[in-house]
């Protein structure tokens, strides 16, 4: 039962709100403190007066000593009441002198203390009799064949009032304190945590319909300022990464909606009249089939790209000589086509851990291009340099070249530099993008330089380990 209502507070606890929590949090600590911190006040208090009060004992002792001793006839003084006039002056400090039998020689008639003679003699002690509290002190001494028994007490009760009085003050100014503070706290955490509300509002109002909201983020460059400005970094590339997606979608419904309307028509032309004639039925199946290829090859790049994005995107890596992977490809590639001249300007031999697949293809893309945007006879050159940790793939053309300010966005998905000549030339966009996922795929990166006019230069670095 017991652990049940404490499982039920901590969940309580729990489900506060953060400014409560730190209140509550910041008021405990701030009592803890007050408590050593009276604790030790208290302390040094009660040392100090106890300090002083063994002092008198001692002081008084020694005048009494210093009396006795100078007397002739000490028994005869002792008995007289005026013994300790000049001596004690102060109403709480009491003497008492007794002989070696135990009786007693003189004694104040205010003594109103029991405490008994016994060792250590010389040495001051305390002592709570009937919730009162006294220091006091046993001396022996002896003088003119005579052992006396001297004893000072020191009565303490003004001392103890008076810490009773603190303690009550004390206890009173923490109260207040502890009161100040949990109020305090609570107005300084509601306003230091105020941005954080800001956030959760601005986050509340955030949706795909409306992801141009963002958190104010002036003030103090704190922990709130920066959790401000990250949240709205991350609402940017949230916004980016939507706005693609939905121009890849447009751009994808795009692409597929001209082949399978090439596809419809065909297919209404065969309904119609293909029966009977042969020769727009060999037509229509040749087009149908070729628009089927061609959205295959779409299909197959759109589902690569998500694979690469969803992380499903396997690397198969092997070692394997890249000159050797450098040559299979200008081989193919001249088979090809016979109207440019494709060759390696410098191929050095160098081992590469990666996978051999993929780094294939990204250079098939990449040839492929220079090949579709080179005109007729124009060179195309393939060149690897080892550098070491690293190997440099450059693939060169002198074809029309990319517009400067094209060149950091063909690497986008469906981006085309020219419509006009993409129609011309096939393609869908995509090419360019599974290449980069590739190189980015191997930890690689890749610099592009181009005129118009005067043609491409690629540069690929890819580690060798």
């Amino acid at each position: 039962m017991l652990s049940r209502k404490r499982k039920m507070k901590i969940n309580l606890f729990k489900f506060t709100k953060i400014s409560l929590k730190l209140t509550v949090i910041y008021a405990f600590l701030f009592s803890c403190v007050l408590l050593l911190l009276d604790a030790s006040v208290l302390y040094g208090v009660k040392y100090y007066l106890h300090f002083e009060a063994g002092k008198e004992v001692n002081d008084m002792g020694t005048l009494l000593t210093s009396k006795i001793n100078k007397s002739d006839n000490i028994m005869d003084d002792l008995y007289d009441k005026d013994f300790f006039v000049g001596i004690s002056t102060n109403d709480y400090v009491y003497l008492k002198i007794m002989d070696s039998e135990g009786d007693t020689l003189n004694v104040p008639e205010m003594f109103k203390h029991d405490v008994p003679f016994k060792e250590p003699y010389g040495s001051t002690m305390y002592m709570e009799i009937d919730e009162k509290h006294i220091t006091y002190e046993n001396m022996e001494l002896s003088k003119g064949g005579h052992t006396l028994y001297i004893q000072i007490i020191k009565d303490m009760d003004n001392e103890y009032d008076f810490l009773k009085i603190l303690f009550t003050l004390m206890a009173i100014a923490n109260a207040i304190g502890i009161l100040l503070s949990v109020a305090i706290g609570f107005i300084l955490s509601k306003r230091m945590l105020k941005p954080i509300d800001n956030i959760t509002k601005t986050a509340q109002s955030i949706s795909i319909n409306n992801l141009k909201t963002r958190i104010d983020v002036n003030g103090p460059d704190d922990e709130l300022k920066r959790l401000a400005a990250t949240f709205n970094d991350m609402i940017d590339r949230l916004q980016d990464s939507f706005e693609r997606q939905v121009q890849f979608v447009s751009d994808a419904s795009h692409e597929l909606r001209t082949p399978i309307s090439v596809i419809q028509g065909y297919a209404d032309l065969l309904s119609r009249w293909g029966k009977d004639d042969k020769k727009v039925l060999d037509e229509s199946i040749a087009a149908i089939k070729d628009e089927s290829a061609g959205m295959a090859a779409l299909v197959e790049k759109l589902l690569f790209l998500a694979r690469g994005d969803s992380g499903a995107q396997s690397l198969e890596k092997e070692n394997f000589p890249l000159n050797e992977l450098i040559d299979e490809v200008i081989k193919e590639s001249r088979l090809i086509t016979d109207n440019h001249e494709i060759a390696s300007k410098q191929n050095d031999f160098v081992s590469i851990y990666a996978d051999r697949k993929m780094i294939k293809q990204m250079l098939r893309i990449f040839i492929d291009n220079s090949i579709k945007f080179t005109p007729k006879q124009g060179e195309i050159k393939i060149s690897s340099v080892n550098q070491g940790s690293r190997v440099k793939i450059t693939i060169e053309d002198n074809g029309m070249g990319i517009p400067k300010e094209d060149i950091p966005k063909i690497f986008n998905r469906f981006y085309r530099v020219d419509e006009a000549r993409t129609k011309e030339t096939g393609g869908s966009g995509l090419g360019l993008s599974i290449a980069k996922w590739i190189i980015d795929a191997h930890d690689g990166n890749i610099s592009i330089k181009s005129s118009m006019g005067k043609g491409t230069v690629i540069d690929v670095l890819l580690p060798l380990k």
